[in-house]
């Protein structure tokens, strides 16, 4: 398989929503939470919570991190995969689909052991697309652009725009957002310490 095919071959639902709806329902019954109260807190609606607790939605980076923040969960808590031959390699094309961070922008897992201090992410961007708000979480990221342009924008701040080579590393918790620059698909590299609840 090409990596273009399988940057864009992604399942409707990434393979770990059962491992992450499983984990949301036993965490809130645990604590003696309603839908309604994690709704309040997070500003996810309920409707959409009873679905992923469900496993029948995909879910947002913008959605998945106030709701690891809210129940003190690290990425590792929701993520699962069947052990590969080889846990350490990760082979060109393979790389296992994460999750939507936006329409049009995929994240791929970029190594398979996720109990690590850092978590490394292939983001591809189909051209045009863009984030859909800001992102603000724990740790600090750093974006290294394999292919094509991105344009990163820090609230009223002026825009940094990154081509093939660039590279930025700033604190996740500068409100960012990322976006397709040009019209061709770009490719990313990136690495987040963000290790939400530990």
């Amino acid at each position: 398989m090409s990596r273009d095919k399988a940057a864009l071959d992604q399942p409707a639902n990434p393979p770990w929503m059962g491992t992450l709806a499983r984990r949301l329902r036993e965490v809130r019954r645990d604590r003696g939470l309603s839908l309604a109260q994690v709704s309040m807190a997070t500003g996810i609606s309920k409707s959409f919570l009873a679905l992923l607790e469900k496993g029948q939605t995909d879910i947002s980076l913008g959605r998945l991190l106030p709701l690891l923040e809210f129940f003190a969960l690290s990425m590792a808590d929701v993520l699962d995969w069947s052990a590969s031959e080889r846990d350490d390699v990760v082979r060109a094309g393979e790389a296992p689909f994460l999750f939507s961070v936006a329409q049009g922008i995929d994240a791929y897992l970029a190594a398979p052991d996720r109990d690590r201090p850092f978590l490394p992410v292939l983001v591809v961007y189909q051209p045009g697309a863009t984030m859909s708000q800001y992102s603000e979480h724990d740790g600090d990221e750093f974006v290294f652009v394999l292919e094509g342009g991105v344009r990163i924008s820090f609230g009223e701040e002026e825009p940094v725009v990154l081509h093939t080579g660039d590279s930025i590393f700033f604190a996740s918790r500068r409100a960012h957002r990322i976006e397709a620059e040009g019209a061709s698909v770009a490719r990313t590299l990136v690495i987040t310490t963000d290790r939400v609840g530990e």
